[in-house]
């Protein structure tokens, strides 16, 4: 299998075509020409159980939640029984991905590395996630799609038909014919055999009619005995990675309470960076390992940026607050579950030689390498979220005159 990974992320350079969707959408007819049959605002607004779910899924927020409402009661939060967990937590991170996958390769080189009991993904962190959560025999195939991807390998360009259907600019036609391909038998049975273990595989993606974020069960789907099991696996995973208004969203047919509705789902990056699900709860010792592709703050600019790339910077930053904002949410789990809080992030004095938005192998070679020895040596885990230890945030300011650290 040669899966390619996506190249979106929070850090995307596409700042002028991101602040034009708005306006190439207004004068657009809609993502289809067909009329909406989204669910109504009232189903919408309520929990769907799964139909025939014996034991259904624990959202993490919720977990922090029940286990800090416990100790502001003055309570212990009670634990969850069982053997410790490894959770592998997976960002966004379009090209920048490959320093990720080179985090896994030498992870595995430095023999530590664990079998990841439960492993979540986001936009194109989906699939990274899935060929991590397989296990270190898809390492390989990690780097090389890594550091020879091309963005012809994921999207071609469809402007005009793009805006006259409004469906989007770009096609996801090259990496849906290499998903076809990919998630084959052998894939499907990997996936099947690890969640009959007890394992989990979570994939987040955006409902962009209802707003809504979506969580996916990976194994639950290949074990359900569905027909359409390996297709509904590679929507997921080619949703995952489609920017809505730059990519065409995929469609996805769902019933609720006996109706059939149609639902479109995208990149869902800007409903989550970092999310967990459990299938009970988090028991106590439990570690997570979480891989940022990327950085936590963006790069300053060089020079003073102008309207659309103003405009750009703010949808960009917005991103990674939102990324800032889950690890919070991460580490308060950790607290209330006594587990582990590892985070592994792209050093911030990393400069790349090209935009987010191209694809150069030689830079891609070298994040991979910078993953791979970060990983295989110490370890450069860190214990808690960015700007949280004494020291790190700025005071506020009562002045113009500064000192910083020598």
């Amino acid at each position: 299998m040669t899966v390619r990974t996506p190249r979106w992320r929070r850090g995307f350079n596409l700042t002028l075509l991101l602040s034009l969707i708005p306006l190439a959408l207004a004068v657009a007819t809609g993502c289809s020409n067909k009329p909406l049959n989204s669910p109504p605002e009232h189903i919408v607004a309520k929990p769907w159980a799964n139909v025939g779910e014996v034991a259904p899924s624990r959202d993490g927020d919720t977990i922090a939640v029940a286990g800090l409402s416990e100790v502001l009661a003055g309570k212990p939060p009670t634990p969850t029984p069982g053997r410790p967990l490894n959770v592998l937590v997976m960002s966004g991170g379009g090209k920048y991905g490959a320093y990720t996958a080179g985090v896994l390769a030498g992870w595995t080189k430095s023999g530590t590395r664990p079998t990841f009991d439960i492993a979540t993904g986001i936009s194109s962190g989906a699939v990274t996630a899935a060929l991590a959560f397989l296990g270190p025999k898809h390492d390989h195939q990690l780097e090389v799609s890594f550091t020879t991807l091309r963005r012809s390998d994921l999207f071609t360009w469809q402007p005009i038909r793009g805006l006259i259907s409004g469906t989007g600019l770009m096609t996801s036609a090259p990496l849906e014919k290499t998903l076809e391909g990919d998630v084959d038998d052998e894939f499907m049975s990997e996936l099947r055999d690890a969640h009959m273990a007890g394992r989990r595989l979570y994939i987040g993606t955006g409902n962009l009619l209802t707003n809504r974020f979506a969580v996916w069960d990976l194994g639950a789907i290949a074990c359900s005995g569905r027909p359409d099991a390996t297709v509904l696996v590679r929507k997921i995973l080619l949703a995952s990675c489609s920017v809505p208004g730059v990519v065409k969203p995929v469609e996805i047919c769902v019933e609720v309470n006996g109706v059939r509705y149609t639902e479109l789902h995208g990149d869902a990056g800007n409903f989550a960076q970092a999310f967990v699900r459990s299938p009970a709860g988090i028991p106590a010792e439990s570690n997570f390992w979480i891989l940022s592709a990327g950085k936590v703050y963006r790069d300053q600019h060089q020079k003073m940026p102008k309207i659309f790339g103003l405009l750009g910077a703010g949808i960009s930053n917005s991103l990674y607050t939102l990324f800032r904002a889950d690890l919070m949410k991460l580490y308060a789990l950790c607290a209330v579950t006594k587990s582990h809080f590892n985070l592994m992030v792209m050093p911030q004095d990393f400069h790349g030689e090209t935009s987010s938005a191209a694809f150069d192998p030689a830079e891609l070679t070298r994040m991979f390498w910078l993953g791979y020895q970060m990983a295989a040596g110490a370890g450069e885990w860190l214990t808690t979220p960015p700007d949280t230890l004494p020291g790190e945030a700025s005071p506020p300011r009562t002045g113009l005159e500064f000192l910083t650290p020598r």
